[in-house]
């Protein structure tokens, strides 16, 4: 996936960048997988998932945090599947 640069809203109010490196459905919901864009010295691991919430399609979608425990912990493991198959295939 190209560089998919998003800004986000953070708990301050402050705008936050981050970079899309998945996007997946999972029982009937999409997810993505961000991560916070640092600066070059600095390295990030550490994956964001968010669901949509209303249709993808409008204009009315937005990206939402995941709530409940068990739904976020199964669309992270489908985050890691699809991220070990990737890196499988190169």
């Amino acid at each position: 996936m190209e560089n998919n640069i998003i800004m986000l809203e953070d708990e301050n109010g402050c705008m936050v960048e981050f970079e899309t490196i998945d996007v997946f459905e999972l029982d009937g919901v999409t997810y993505f997988a961000l991560i916070e864009v640092l600066p070059d010295e600095q390295d990030n691991d550490e994956v964001l998932i968010m669901k949509v919430e209303g249709d993808i399609e409008s204009e009315e979608a937005e990206l939402v945090m995941v709530e409940d425990e068990a739904q976020l912990e199964a669309a992270f493991a489908e985050f890691l599947k699809r991220d070990e198959e990737m890196n499988g295939e190169e």
